[in-house]
């Protein structure tokens, strides 16, 4: 899998992440499209099975404990 063809950008003002580009398989065969104007991170991630959410949200917890820590 590549996403060298992809860019993140801030959709202002919420902020949203918009991914824009494609992926591409190890032949450079596009196997997704993001689409024309990208696809929203966080419509993408309210689509997501709490389960899903949650692990993600475990693995952030971490490092954001780390930051605030070695902030402090």
């Amino acid at each position: 899998m590549n996403l060298m063809a992809t860019f993140h950008k801030v959709n202002s003002p919420i902020p949203d992440w918009l991914i824009i580009g494609t992926i591409q398989d190890d032949h450079g065969n596009v196997i997704y499209d993001f689409g024309p104007h990208g696809t929203s991170l966080n419509q993408w991630w309210n689509s997501q099975t709490d389960d899903f959410q949650l692990d993600y949200v475990n693995q952030f917890a971490a490092v954001m404990t780390k930051q605030i820590v070695d902030n402090l």
